[in-house]
């Protein structure tokens, strides 16, 4: 039993790996609409179009646009379309209602069915016969209406009949079948079939029935018919008849395909006169113009196919009914592409004698036949690590793992078998014992086994292995296995790649470059000076071989491909700053295979004397499921490549040979947004200041790229001093803020096989200057400047004549004032009194009182004349001057009040205030508020202090009040009217526009809790 379970799993271990090409696969998750897509159309500028029973999608190689009933489409259900001469894509859905996408504007337009009795019907094709006439067989009845598409207006149309043959169109436009007994779905199939000769006005290559040289009777059994620019196919089960201008020819089934039994259930139009796909009931292959076969593509036996198409770069679309879109480039058709179970991944590969072993990122391991055909081995306890590296000799085999794993096999059962017995390197107490399944001794010599980072092959039986530490040699003797360490006096650490070369060299790698080990005399040449003078020679190395002559082949991280031989290195410029993963060299064709992370490049031709060679590259485009390369060999003539996505292989032959694809790239502006607002786009656009932030949205339509274009862009300025092309990562640029000027727009871009892209018509944007910086502008604004200079200056001239006056004027007033502020302080009854008093002291014989009374007020009037003559007195001066006259003021009124003048020490002797402004406010305080105070009980205070930026004076007194002064002023009968209040408010006036002294009072009348009258308060504020 377990034989036989043994072999059913070899069995299918054998035959379960089919060789498909690489299909890139799209459905609902990458953006379609439904998994069942029915067409797939490229539009003029490049874009494809897919037609779904939920929607339409647009695709530019990055993205999904899907349309539905929510973006206005009238029904979701479409299931073709094509585009008309004005750029108009014309949809066929299971609705009544006309709708088409005009390219040139990006907007879809709808045109309403206005006839209610075809409402129930559906469009079965459109047909062009002006630019703006486009006329449409419906369902029902085949009735004919004709859109004006400029006016958006529908009406009925009488198609003519010729003969016995029924022609909706004159002039041969579209096809219908004169055995009407076929019934309606045949001629309904051919008006859709049609579709894109009849909006293209391309006449259909049809036969003459009447001559009797058609074979009708193939309507009876009739499965396609296809439409092309110079013949018409009409295809059945056993057989196609092509009918063109040169004739009738008719080819069987038997020519097409060796099966028998296998009659053909479907022929499809691919949208390319180059190709046809042919489905038989056992097989699906591809013919070519001729009706050639090209290629079979078993692969698609898996699929419920609806459509085949080719776009522009011959990349093959199939449209399935429920797996979504398959993608399969032209040049990946001959290209076979393996999956594994448990991981994809192929890590490892070497080659021996006519087969190959690699292994996986899972650790399973593998064998390619010579017949091409792949062995799984079955292996009792595998080791689920991923491969690091194989080395085979002609005895055994070694397996080394990630990890401290390590496997030895006998070459024999690995060449032939497929089931494994294993001989592990058992790990003891941090030391290792290489044993087969019974005990074997070694030398005995210390060898810590710590995972090995690479191994090689020394001769028919011996391997050697690098760890961090040093090298051993893995030998067999008198069948006990024996490790021995090697160049145990170099000391070079950290070993990751490692080859055995000629006349006794291995060549070795680390992070610190490449160096040479002898094993004559267990040297190393470390390449010092080389590596001063060549800095990529110390560069981390990845992966190396050595070809025949003793020269190294070097794959660094990140730093590209060299080849060295002690001299200068043989650098490939194009592989700069790459990630090498593997390097094979195939003696054969003297060609130089590279892995990296951007898929497989080719060394061809090459001559280290003039450092000339070719290269080529492998990518997406030949079917490599990933750019990501691990590990590559060549053997017959073919080209086994393990990547991240499985196993690869390519016929060599091809690959030196591949065809530079012709058609060039479109590069398209999707859009031109300003201030986030889309536009028309246009290769011209005038722009005011405010719009000024711009947004351009790109793309390059490749498919066979698979996302991998380059794209550059620069934005020369009006000076066009930076003329430099700038790289870009993302499919949209924006430029915000710019300044006005003009702009030039320039972009360009790079498929995956470096090839430019189609050149785009550079866009000028011309942001107009805000009016204030235009030039007009300014010379408005310079003759403004000029006019109001000159006005300016002739009303300062105006100015400081008038000034001048009402200086010489204010002066004259100012001296009146002084004059009249003097004669308010003498005021008559003031001398009177004074005068007055003296006489009472004389009369009185109080001659010692009078001489003091009138000593006093001789000095006052000296001092009021002295400080008439100044403008301004000190501070210590003006307080003497008020004590001699509130002294006198004091007498006359028989001490009413008392007196006290302050002055704060910080206030300095020189510090100067306007003469004779403080006394008038004393003379108010005495006259109008003091002298009505009873019992000898009125007291006044003036205090002098110093603030910030002025003199403050403040005069407080306890009299009646300003309130009750004027009422007792209004009932005085004296005749008398002291000015002195009004001329020192004048005076102030004067002081601030003369002097440009200013002078601020504040009078403050004081209250007591139940709103009696307590004195008044007057603040004079002098600013420094």
């Amino acid at each position: 039993m377990k034989q036989l379970l043994l072999f059913i799993f070899l069995l299918i271990s054998s035959l379960s790996f089919a060789q498909y090409p690489f299909l890139r696969s799209y459905t609902v998750d990458n953006g379609l609409p439904s998994s069942n897509v029915y067409r797939a159309y490229q539009d003029s500028k490049g874009f494809l179009w897919f037609c779904t029973d939920k929607g339409l999608a647009r695709f530019d190689g990055y993205h999904f646009e899907s349309f539905t009933t929510k973006n206005g489409l009238p029904n979701n259900d479409v299931w073709q379309c094509a585009e008309d001469n004005q750029k108009r894509i014309w949809f066929l859905t299971y609705s009544s209602v006309f709708f088409y996408f005009d390219t040139n504007d990006n907007k879809f337009y709808t045109i309403p069915n206005p006839y209610p009795d075809l409402q129930d019907s559906h469009i079965w094709c459109y047909v062009q016969t002006a630019p703006n006439t486009i006329q449409v067989i419906l369902s029902k009845g085949l009735e004919v209406l004709e859109i004006d598409v400029k006016k958006k207006v529908v009406k009925r149309f009488m198609p003519r009949k010729i003969g016995n043959q029924s022609y909706p169109f004159i002039n041969n436009k579209t096809h219908l079948s004169v055995i009407m007994s076929v019934g309606s779905p045949f001629t309904l199939r051919a008006y859709s079939e049609g579709l894109t000769h009849n909006l293209k006005n391309i006449p259909h290559v049809l036969p003459r029935f009447d001559k009797g040289n058609f074979p009708t009777e193939i309507f009876d059994k009739l499965i396609t018919i296809l439409f092309e620019d110079d013949k018409t196919i009409y295809a059945t089960a056993d057989k196609l008849v092509v009918y063109s201008k040169e004739g009738l020819k008719q080819i069987h089934i038997s020519n097409l395909s060796p099966l028998k039994n296998n009659p053909i259930t479907l022929l499809l139009s691919t949208g390319s006169l180059k190709y046809k796909l042919c489905v038989t009931e056992k097989e699906s292959f591809l013919l070519d113009e001729n009706f050639n076969r090209l290629r079979q593509f078993d692969f698609l036996n898996k699929y419920v196919l609806n459509t085949i198409y080719v776009d522009s770069e011959e990349n093959f679309w199939f449209c399935t009914k429920d797996k979504g879109l398959l993608f399969l480039s032209k040049q990946a058709m001959y290209s076979a592409t393996y999956n594994f179970q448990g991981g994809n991944s192929v890590v490892a590969m070497q080659q021996f004698e006519n087969k190959i072993i690699f292994g996986t990122g899972k650790g399973d391991l593998y064998r390619i036949n010579q017949d091409e055909s792949i062995t799984r081995f079955l292996i009792k306890d595998p080791i689920h690590l991923p491969v690091r590296d194989i080395a085979i000799t002609k005895e055994k085999a070694m397996i080394a793992y990630f990890g401290m794993d390590y496997t030895m096999y006998s070459t024999k059962a690995l060449m032939t078998k497929t089931r494994l017995s294993i001989n592990k390197i058992i790990k003891k107490n941090g030391q290792s014992d290489l044993h087969e399944p019974i005990n074997r001794k070694y030398d005995g010599e210390s060898v810590h086994w710590i995972d090995f980072k690479t191994i090689d092959t020394l001769d028919a039986k011996t391997i050697i292995g690098y760890n961090a530490l040093m090298m051993v040699k893995l030998f067999e003797s008198k069948k006990h296995y024996q490790a021995r360490k090697m160049f145990t006096k170099v000391n070079i650490p950290k070993i990751v790649a490692m080859h055995v070369g000629s006349n006794h060299k291995i060549w070795v790698g680390n992070s610190k470059g490449i160096y040479q080990l002898s094993m004559i005399d267990s040297t190393a040449e470390l390449f010092d000076k080389q590596k001063i003078q060549y800095p990529i020679l110390s560069r981390a190395v990845k992966c190396l071989v050595s070809d025949k002559n003793g020269r190294a082949w070097v794959g660094t991280n990140g730093f590209g491909l060299y080849a060295f031989d002690g001299g200068s290195p043989f650098v490939v410029s194009e592989l700069a700053y790459e990630n090498i993963n593997a390097i094979f060299l195939d003696n054969k064709t003297q060609t130089v295979w590279v892995g990296t992370n951007k898929g497989v490049f080719v060394l061809s031709n090459i001559d280290f004397k003039t450092k000339q060679y070719q290269l080529k590259k492998l990518s997406v485009i030949q079917g490599l499921p990933t750019h990501e390369v691990y590990c590559l060999t060549v053997q017959n003539d073919i080209v086994w490549i393990g990547t991240a996505n499985g196993l690869f292989k390519l016929g060599v032959k091809y690959v030196l040979n591949m065809p530079v694809p012709k058609a060039q790239v479109p590069l398209v502006i999707r859009r031109v947004k300003v201030n986030n607002q889309d536009t028309l786009v246009t290769t011209h656009y005038e722009l005011e200041h405010t719009q000024n932030n711009l947004t351009i949205e790109f793309v390059a339509l490749s498919y066979m790229s698979n996302k991998n274009i380059r794209y550059q862009y620069r934005l020369l300025g009006s000076n066009q001093s930076d003329t430099h092309w700038r790289e870009v990562e993302e499919l949209q640029l924006s430029f915000p803020f710019l300044p006005p000027g003009t702009y030039i727009f320039d972009l360009r871009a790079y498929d995956v096989t470096g090839k430019i892209t189609q050149k785009i018509n550079p866009i000028r944007f011309h942001i107009k200057a805000p009016f204030w910086q235009e030039t007009w502008f300014w010379i408005v604004v310079a003759t403004l400047i000029v006019i109001i200079i000159l006005y300016s200056v002739y009303a300062r001239i105006q100015f400081i004549q008038r000034v001048e006056g009402e200086r010489t004027e204010a002066n004259k007033k100012f001296a009146q004032l002084e004059l009249q502020a003097l004669q308010a302080q003498m005021n008559p009854h003031f001398v009177f009194n004074a005068l007055s008093s003296i006489q009472y002291y004389i009369l009185n014989n109080d001659i010692e009182a009078a001489n003091d009374y009138l000593s006093r007020f001789s000095r006052l009037m000296r001092l009021f004349l002295e400080s008439s003559r100044n403008k301004y007195i000190s501070v210590h001066e003006e307080s003497e001057l008020l004590d001699y006259y509130i002294t006198l003021e004091q007498l006359r009124f028989k001490n009413r009040f008392t007196f006290q003048i302050s002055i704060e020490d910080d206030v300095p002797h020189e510090l100067e205030i306007p003469a004779m402004l403080i006394q008038p406010f004393v003379e108010n305080a005495i006259n109008h508020g003091l002298v009505y105070s009873k019992n000898n009980e009125g007291y006044l205070r003036i205090h002098f202090c110093l603030k910030d930026d002025y003199v403050l004076c403040t005069i407080e007194d306890n009299g009646i009040g300003r309130a009750k002064a004027a009422e007792l002023k209004q009932k005085s009968l004296k005749s008398y009217q002291s000015q002195a209040t009004q001329i020192t408010a004048e005076r102030i006036q004067s002081l601030k526009y003369i002097e440009e002294t200013k002078v601020e009072v504040n009078i403050i009348d004081k209250f007591n809790e139940i709103g009696e009258s307590q004195g008044t308060k007057v603040e004079i504020l002098i600013y420094l």
